[in-house]
């Protein structure tokens, strides 16, 4: 009975991406109460004595090689902020070019769980694995509930970027790998993180890379201080006081990848950008 259960409970957390057209998946009208009706078309129950609540959102990691990995975070009646049998399900890393899933503890997850009231300030990790090198993208699929009229963020610690994935998918470089400590969906845009809207960022600011030479331009802002990363976060270069529009980088020893320019102009903006080193 336990498999049963655990069946019928991540069937209805993935509702909306299994869709059954016939009367017969729903139960018969007055069963439990008054209903209304969810996206998928079913009944959502309400009596005297219990009220699901339900906030969850699906979100892809794509490429425009027809690479498709989903996964699930749901607030709902019943789950905790911990590993919950009933409500978690780990991913299972069957597709052979990339993983995706959202962390939780040391949890690899295809199904997150977490606990209602839902909070704004929570936060979830996400992982990823890949043997592709070049250009992913994070999108949100659809959304319910609070999550469907609130914003989702997207955090880049390799960047240091903030981006709203209700306006766009938000598109990263990757070597092969994995990595469980890039990216975290978050739902408040805070300030005190040094992050920015990625669509905010205003372009004059440039960088480029020749002969193992990263050549920085600025304008109307003056470079404050610049930091190099490669794509799994390790700090390559750093100057905390540049003070001027040009910069030239002359001193990284690195073989040839993709690495991640990260530039706070005078004006105390944020600038990242990737170069092909």
């Amino acid at each position: 009975m336990k498999k049963n259960y655990v069946f019928f409970v991540l069937l209805f957390l993935m509702q909306s991406v299994l869709v059954f057209n016939s009367a017969a998946a729903c139960p018969a009208r007055g069963a439990h109460g008054d209903q209304s009706l969810d996206p998928a078309g079913c009944p959502a129950y309400t009596d005297k004595t219990f009220e699901y609540e339900r906030h969850r959102v699906w979100i892809n990691l794509t490429n425009s090689q027809g690479l498709f990995k989903q996964i699930l975070i749901a607030y709902v009646t019943g789950a905790t902020n911990g590993y919950d049998h009933n409500y978690d399900a780990p991913t299972m890393d069957a597709n052979k070019y990339a993983d995706f899933y959202s962390i939780s503890q040391a949890d690899k997850l295809a199904i997150q769980g977490r606990a209602v009231p839902f909070d704004a300030s929570d936060t979830v990790p996400l992982g990823y694995r890949s043997i592709i090198k070049g250009d992913l993208t994070i999108s949100i699929d659809h959304a319910d509930g609070d999550l469907d009229v609130i914003n989702i963020y997207l955090e880049d610690k390799a960047t240091g970027s903030l981006h709203n994935l209700k306006n766009g998918g938000y598109t990263f470089s990757t070597i092969e790998g994995t990595f469980t400590e890039r990216f975290v969906i978050r739902y408040i845009a805070d300030k005190k993180l040094g992050l920015h809207d990625a669509e905010k960022i205003p372009q004059h600011f440039s960088a480029a890379s020749r002969n193992q030479i990263i050549s920085l331009k600025s304008s109307p802002s003056a470079l404050k201080k610049v930091s190099v990363f490669d794509i799994t976060g390790k700090l390559l270069y750093n100057c905390p006081q540049v003070g001027t529009s040009e910069h030239e980088i002359t001193s990284i020893q690195a073989g040839p990848q993709i690495l991640l320019v990260k530039a706070t102009l005078e004006n105390e903006e944020v600038q990242t950008r990737k170069v092909l080193f």
